[in-house]
């Protein structure tokens, strides 16, 4: 196995423990108001997106790809930092839970419109294809 297929199956598997510790963490926080506590709920998310982060950049380099002159690739990552202000958001605003509720739901849509976007290597995600 080369070094860019380990990358991809890397960024694949870094964004799939991302969302999964999106919902693991804002289930029981939002729904239940009971936000998990532990050492590792504090800081496991926080590695592995900046792991996402890192090696998204990497393929990207590696690749040649501009996000410039790839519109899937800018509207990516404008998307990404969408999705961590609503993260943010729907995790410390201090407002009614139905609020930061739907603030969540909207992360994980537009999250969900990232991997579309990333599979179909369209802006449009799955409305372009």
């Amino acid at each position: 196995m080369g070094f860019l297929p380990f990358l991809l199956v890397l960024h694949i598997s870094c964004a799939f423990s991302s969302i999964l510790l999106f919902l693991v963490r804002g289930v029981p926080n939002l729904v239940f108001d009971r936000p998990l506590r532990g050492r590792f709920f504090r800081i496991a998310p926080h590695v592995v997106d900046t792991l996402l982060l890192a090696t998204g950049i990497t393929l990207a380099w590696s690749l040649s790809i501009d996000p410039l002159r790839a519109s899937w690739l800018g509207v990516k990552l404008l998307l990404v930092v969408v999705y961590i202000v609503l993260g943010i958001l729907a995790f410390r605003l201090q407002g009614p839970r139905p609020w930061r509720l739907v603030l969540f739901v909207l992360a994980f849509l537009v999250f969900a419109d990232i991997v579309a976007i990333a599979v179909t290597r369209s802006p449009l995600g799955l409305g372009g294809r």
